[in-house]
């Protein structure tokens, strides 16, 4: 266990390292272009790190699991322990329980740190760029576009806000009228609000309208609230499920948003799929192996799964398959594939001689 996650966690290290490497280089591009300066880069690609973790992990625990299991392979250690009685199935269960630690850590972060990091990031980025400001409070979005202030609670990965209000102050920053609609919608350049409620604000009175719809005339892109949206696979697993409602209760369109939530409930389970995949490899003839050709076949195992993966789910999605089970499937045909290598392995039983049924 303790191998597996030196192992893992060394190989983690240097797959986030290159991805955060290539994230800084694609972002020096865009240092000058509004006030986005080299401290804002700085942010955001360490803001960029939790994500990355969480989509290098089942890569590194793959690769972690072959390079450490094989290392104690080509020093005879497995052989020996073996010898001494550890059957492959106890080998299994110790490599399992070191993965599952990693994969509750990938999960964690995924669903607490992730979505708090990356909105940040773009945040950030956005914000610089666009020279508009905006804040994420704890619960909503402000951001001040000229002489308007807009709080936004919800924004929706569709582009649909909901819950918006807008203050608009005169040129000594007084408060001169309200906003209240239930929902925004972008329309090209433009916001559509919905179900609005109208207060102008004079020296003595407070005036209110009611409006079905409105536009708004302020100068906020939506390019800036795209950048600034949560993207369904950023969003933690109760808010996805939220979303999911959401979508439902309003009869639109949530295959997308059911995948991306399945998907983020099975990643786990796909840290310990690829644990599993690397043990049959440090079986066998396999100990013989050069920690070069150990990488090499991780590598190629892990870009196996990536590009299989991503077929699988295309293919599930373009024929209707339900959610779940699209979701799932890359996870137990390599799962499969990984048991059928182990009893390969092992043709007499994965259990030792001494191990009880």
């Amino acid at each position: 266990m303790r191998n597996i996650h030196q192992g893992s966690l060394l190989v983690l290290l240097v797959l986030v390292s290159l991805g955060l490497f290539f994230i800084l280089i694609g972002q020096l591009d865009d240092i000058g272009r509004g006030n986005y300066r080299l401290l804002h880069v700085v942010e955001y690609v360490a803001l960029r790190a939790p994500g990355k973790i969480v989509d290098f992990m089942p890569l590194a625990v793959l690769l972690g699991t072959i390079l450490s299991l094989g290392s104690l392979a080509s020093n005879s250690e497995i052989v020996a322990m073996q010898a001494a009685g550890l059957s492959v199935l106890q080998l299994l269960r110790a490599a399992l329980q070191a993965a599952v630690m990693l994969a509750l850590l990938s999960f964690l972060l995924a669903d607490w740190v992730v979505p708090i990091s990356e909105t940040s990031a773009r945040e950030i980025r956005s914000s610089a760029i666009n020279a508009t400001p905006a804040l994420r409070a704890k619960k909503g979005l402000w951001v001040k576009d000229k002489n308007q202030v807009l709080y936004i609670k919800e924004l929706l990965p569709n582009g649909v806000a909901r819950s918006v209000e807008i203050y608009q102050l005169d040129e000594r920053g007084r408060l001169v009228s309200t906003l209240a609609a239930q929902s925004a919608i972008p329309t090209s350049e433009q916001w559509l609000l919905k179900q609005v409620k109208q207060s102008i604000i004079g020296d003595q009175t407070v005036r209110t309208f009611d409006h079905d719809e409105m536009i708004y005339s302020g100068n906020i892109s939506i390019q800036l609230l795209e950048a600034l949206m949560i993207e369904p696979r950023q969003m933690s697993s109760s808010d996805l499920y939220a979303y999911l409602v959401f979508l439902d209760e309003n009869k639109l369109d949530s295959s997308a948003a059911a995948l991306t939530f399945w998907r983020k409930i099975a990643a786990p389970f796909t840290v310990l799929v690829m644990c599993v995949l690397g043990v049959p490899f440090v079986l066998g003839s396999q100990r013989q192996n050069n920690t070069g050709s150990r990488l090499m076949l991780g590598i190629l195992l892990g870009l196996t799964y990536v590009v299989a993966e991503r077929l699988m789910i295309q293919l599930g999605s373009r024929i209707d398959i339900n959610p779940f089970i699209n979701a799932i499937s890359p996870g137990l045909l390599f799962l499969a594939m990984a048991i059928y290598l182990l009893f390969k392995k092992q043709p007499h039983g994965l259990r030792g001689k001494g191990e009880p049924g």
